[in-house]
C-alpha cells in the first residue's frame, strides 16, 4: 500500500480521531499550565526583588537617620555612595521632609534602558533622643518625627534575563511533555483500537466477497465478542457461498442436460422428418424399381443396372436407420447372443481389409455369459470400433487388442461413462478394443458423438454416433481412455441378464413367416445383395377384395396401390386421414383391409385409425411408417392395429404381410 493510500486510511479511522482529540486537549492543558507557572515565577521573581530592595532601603534608612538629622551632605552622599555599589542599584536619593534632596547618586550602567524597581522608606527620628523643646522643658519625648526619605532604583535587567530563561525552559518542557503524552496516547489508542482495527478489516473483506478470512480474537470484551460474532457470520457466508457455487454448477449442468436432451429432441424431430420424406422417396423408388423389373426378362441386361438402384436404396435405408439408431430408435430385435462369436467373425472379416501394419490380438473370456441384443446393432458396434482403431494407427505399424470379459461395475465407474443416462451398478459383459494410434484430444472427446462430426477427410461422422445410440437402447455404457500419441481404449459394456447361462453358438433356425418383415429388412439394412424381387408363387389362397391404401405422397400412394393391386386387391385410394375416414364410411361394407401412413397433415394414421375402429371395429388396418413398431406402442391407446409394416418395403414383404392379417400365420 502505498504511504499517501495508507496516511489518507489513518486520517479517516476512528484510532486518529481520538489521536486528534486528546492532542488538541493535552496541548491545551499543557499550554495552560505552562502559563500559569511562568506568570507566579515572574510574580515571584519581582516579589522577592522588591524585598530585597525594600530590606536595602530600610538598612540605608537606619544608617543615615544621624546625618539626616544633621543635614550632613558629606555623610548623606558617602552614605548613598556606598550603597549604590550594590549590584544592581541604579540609583539612592536621600531627601529632607519637604522634598529637598540631600543627596543624589545615580549609577551609569549598559542596561540603562532597561526597567527599574524603586522603593521608598521614610526615616523617622530615634524615640531614644530627645528633642530640643523636650529637653529644655524637662520632659522626656517619646514620639518620633519624619526627618527625611530614602528612594533606591535597582534595573530589572537580570529579572528579564531569568524571564527569558524560565520562558524557554518551561516551552521545552511543555513541548517535551506534551510530546511524551502524545506518543503515551498514540501508543494506547492503537492498543485499544486494535480490536476495532480487526473488526474493521473482517467487515472488508466481507464487503469485498472475502468470507475465508477470520478476525483474531485478543480478549473476550465487547470487540472480542463483536469478532467471535462477525467471524460466525463469515462462516456462515462462507458455506452459503459454498453452497451456492455448488448449485450454480448443479444448475449448469441440469441445463447443460436439458440443453443436450434439446438437442436430442431437435434431432429425433430431424431425423422422424427425414425418415418419413427419405423413406417415402425410397419407397416411391424401391417400388417402381420393383415393377420395372416385373415387366423385363430375367436376362435382360438392364437387371444389372436395376440391381445396382436396388443396391443404393438399400444404402440408403441404411443411412436413415443410422439416424434413428443415434437416437435409439432403430430396428431392434434382441435375442441370446454369443458376443465372443461376434467379436471373433468381425474380426477376422475385418483382418482382410485392415492394413498389413495393422495386427489384431484376441483375448476373449471363455467363461463369457449370453446377452440379450440385437444381432445387427452389436455388430455395428464391433466393426465401428474396429474401423475406427485401425483408422487412427493408419500407415503407421501397430495393434488392436479385442478382449472380452465379464465384471461387477459400481456407480462410480458407471458415473464415468460418456452416455448421458448412466445404468445401475451391477454386472456387465464388456467388449474392450485398445489401439496404440495416434489417440484423441480432450476437444475431439467433447464431440465424439456429435452427428456429422468426424477428423477424417471421408465418412459421414455417423460411425459413433451409432454405437452411442446401441449401447444406449441395450442400457449398456461406454467408457473411453485416449491421449494424443499414446493410443484409445473403448470398453463397452452390455447388462448381464439376471438368468445367464453361458453363450453357445447355435444356427440359426429357419425364418418363420410371422417375422418376414424382419427377415426381409436385415439383408437390407446391412447391405445384402438381393435384388429380383418375386411375387409369392406358393399354393397358398390368393388374396382377394377391397383394399383402402392412404398416404399423403401422391408418388408413395400410386406406387403402394400399384403394388396392393398386385397382390390381388381392387384399391381405393385416399390422400389423408380425413379424406381415409370418409371414403371408408362409404365403402365399410366392402372395405376389408385398410393400408395407411402413419405420418399425415390434417388427420394422422393413429386418429384416423381409431375413427375407423369406431366405423367397423373388426377391420383389419395395417399401419405404414419409418419409424418401429416399439415407437407406435406408446402412441396408440386405444386398439392396436393388425398389422405393421417399416417403409421402405418390396411387394413380397407387402405380400407376406397382408397374408398373415387376412389369412393367419
Amino acid at each position: 500500500m502505498s504511504p499517501y493510500k495508507r496516511w489518507s486510511n489513518f486520517r479517516t479511522s476512528f484510532q486518529f480521531k481520538l489521536f486528534l482529540i486528546f492532542s488538541l486537549l493535552t496541548f491545551l492543558i499543557t499550554c495552560l499550565l505552562s502559563t500559569l507557572y511562568i506568570v507566579t515565577e515572574i510574580r515571584k521573581s519581582r516579589h522577592l526583588a522588591t524585598e530585597r530592595l525594600q530590606l536595602q532601603a530600610q538598612n540605608l534608612a537606619d544608617s543615615v537617620r544621624l546625618p539626616l538629622y544633621a543635614e550632613n551632605r558629606d555623610m548623606l552622599r558617602r552614605l548613598a555612595e556606598h550603597a549604590a555599589k550594590a549590584p544592581r542599584i541604579r540609583a539612592v536619593v536621600i531627601s529632607d521632609p519637604n522634598g529637598r534632596i540631600l543627596a543624589d547618586f545615580q549609577v551609569q550602567t549598559p542596561s540603562a534602558l532597561s526597567g527599574v524597581i524603586s522603593q521608598t522608606v521614610k526615616v523617622y527620628s530615634s524615640h531614644l533622643v530627645d528633642s530640643v523643646e523636650s529637653s529644655m522643658s524637662g520632659g522626656r519625648d517619646t514620639t518620633t518625627a519624619l526627618i527625611g526619605t530614602v528612594r533606591m532604583e535597582r534595573g530589572t535587567a537580570d529579572l528579564s534575563e531569568a524571564i527569558r530563561r524560565l520562558i524557554m525552559i518551561s516551552v521545552s518542557m511543555a513541548v517535551a511533555f506534551w510530546l511524551a503524552v502524545t506518543l503515551l496516547c498514540h501508543l494506547v489508542l492503537r492498543r485499544v483500537t486494535r480490536s476495532f482495527n480487526a473488526l474493521l478489516l473482517g467487515i472488508n473483506a466481507m464487503q469485498e466477497g472475502d468470507f475465508s478470512t477470520r478476525i483474531d480474537i485478543e480478549s473476550d470484551d465487547e470487540p472480542g465478542r463483536a469478532a467471535r460474532a462477525i467471524n460466525n457470520m463469515a462462516s456462515a457466508l462462507q458455506q452459503r457461498g459454498e453452497e451456492n457455487i455448488r448449485l450454480q454448477e448443479e444448475r449448469l449442468n441440469i441445463e447443460r442436460q436439458m440443453l443436450h436432451a434439446q438437442k436430442l429432441e431437435s434431432l429425433g424431430v430431424m431425423a422422424g422428418g427425414i425418415a418419413h420424406d427419405f423413406n417415402n422417396l425410397l419407397q416411391s423408388i424401391l417400388g417402381n424399381i420393383e415393377l420395372v423389373s416385373m415387366k423385363l426378362a430375367p436376362d435382360s441386361p438392364s437387371q444389372k443396372h436395376i440391381a445396382h438402384a436396388m443396391n443404393a436404396v438399400k444404402h440408403a435405408a441404411r443411412l436413415t436407420n443410422s439416424m434413428l439408431t443415434y437416437l435409439g430408435r432403430g430396428l431392434i430385435t434382441k435375442k441370446e447372443l454369443n458376443l465372443n462369436e461376434l467379436v471373433r467373425e468381425n474380426a477376422e472379416m475385418l483382418r482382410t481389409a485392415a492394413s498389413t501394419a495393422v495386427s489384431m490380438e484376441l483375448s476373449l473370456s471363455p467363461e463369457q455369459p449370453a446377452i440379450l441384443a440385437d444381432e445387427s446393432q452389436l455388430q455395428q458396434v464391433v466393426m465401428n470400433l474396429i474401423i475406427n482403431a485401425a483408422e487412427s494407427i493408419q500407415e503407421n505399424p501397430g495393434v488392436i487388442k479385442l478382449t472380452t470379459g465379464i465384471q461387477n461395475y459400481d456407480k462410480t465407474r458407471l458415473d464415468s461413462s460418456l452416455l448421458d443416462k448412466k445404468p445401475s451398478p451391477g454386472r456387465y459383459v464388456f467388449l474392450e478394443v485398445s489401439d496404440n494410434g495416434c489417440g484423441m484430444s480432450r476437444e475431439t472427446l467433447k464431440r465424439l458423438f456429435d452427428p456429422f462430426f468426424t477428423t477424417k477427410f471421408t465418412g459421414r461422422g455417423l460411425g459413433m454416433s451409432a454405437v452411442m445410440g446401441i449401447i444406449r437402447s441395450h442400457c449398456g455404457a461406454l467408457l473411453v481412455e485416449s491421449e494424443p500419441g499414446k493410443g484409445t481404449t473403448f470398453r463397452a459394456l452390455f447388462p448381464v441378464p439376471e438368468s445367464a447361462l453361458p453363450a453357445t453358438v447355435q444356427p440359426h433356425p429357419p425364418p418363420d413367416p410371422s417375422t418376414s418383415l424382419r427377415a426381409d429388412l436385415l439383408p437390407l439394412e446391412m447391405g445384402g445383395t438381393k435384388t429380383q424381387p418375386e411375387i409369392s408363387t406358393s399354393p397358398e389362397k390368393p388374396l382377394s377384395g377391397v383394399a383402402l391404401v392412404v398416404d399423403d405422397e401422391k408418388s408413395v400412394l400410386r406406387i403402394c396401390a400399384k403394388m396392393v393391386t398386385l397382390c390381388g386387391y381392387t384399391v381405393i385410394t385416399a390422400c389423408d386421414g380425413i379424406d381415409a375416414v370418409t371414403k371408408f364410411r362409404e365403402h365399410a361394407d366392402e372395405i376389408a383391409v385398410v393400408l395407411m401412413d402413419l405420418t399425415m397433415p390434417n388427420m394422422d394414421g393413429i386418429t384416423a385409425m381409431g375413427e375407423i375402429y369406431g366405423i367397423k371395429p373388426d377391420i383389419k388396418v395395417i399401419l405404414s411408417s419409418g419409424f418401429n413398431e416399439e415407437d407406435l406402442s406408446g402412441r396408440i391407446t386405444g386398439q392396436p392395429p393388425s398389422g405393421y409394416i417399416r417403409k421402405p418395403y418390396s411387394v413380397k414383404v407387402l405380400e407376406t404381410e397382408l397374408r398373415r392379417v387376412m389369412q393367419g400365420p
